[in-house]
């Protein structure tokens, strides 16, 4: 047999295997006696839920250096930065979801309310230790600013409570919901000021 051969033979051993072993997706890497639960979901712990409210933080503060008119672009795009951050799967899949439900419930105020005649904030990469990507805040118009701030807070408001009411699931939905409902609730800070 040439090297030819012996390739040949190779290859064709390797086909075989391939077809032989049953394809593996990530639904069938469930753990035995977990309930159904995948090695992907992330349950309930301080360090997660902490590192949110650190997010949060960080945009607030962000936020806060901003001209009052691109305030509410940078809490939304804050809240979409730190919902991608948050597990997709397990006990944070619903708080994921619940802020960038915020998110997308303060874009149609901005659209609503927005300053063409305003160039966009550009913020540089690294501004933000914690969200180092470059971003643009969209400016809203400043003789309207008590009817946005009044439409943030609805929206504001309804985003902290939707967090509060998924926490009603058990004592430590609560404590890890309640404390990052906190947190979205003091961004609503940034507009009074």
């Amino acid at each position: 047999m040439g090297v030819r051969g012996f390739l040949f033979f190779i290859v064709m051993a390797s086909v075989q295997s391939l077809s032989i072993t049953p394809p593996v997706h990530a639904q069938d890497a469930r753990a035995e006696g977990r309930d159904g639960a995948s090695d992907y979901d992330q349950s309930l712990n301080d360090l997660v839920t902490q590192s949110i409210v650190r997010d949060l933080a960080s945009v607030r503060s962000e936020c806060m250096a901003a001209s009052p008119v691109y305030r509410l672009d940078c809490i939304r795009q804050g809240l979409e930065l730190t919902s991608r951050r948050i597990p997709y799967h397990g006990d944070y899949g619903p708080m994921r979801e619940a802020l960038r439900f915020g998110a997308g419930s303060v874009a149609p105020i901005i659209n609503a309310h927005a300053d063409g005649d305003q160039d966009r904030l550009e913020v540089k990469p690294g501004a933000n230790p914690r969200f180092k990507t470059r971003r643009y805040y969209a400016a809203t118009k400043a003789d309207s600013h008590d009817a946005t701030r009044a439409d943030a807070f609805q929206a504001l408001d309804a985003n902290q409570s939707r967090l509060l009411e998924l926490g009603k699931r058990s004592p430590d939905w609560n404590k890890a919901y309640t404390t990052v409902a906190i947190a979205v609730a003091s961004l609503a800070d940034v507009l009074r000021r």
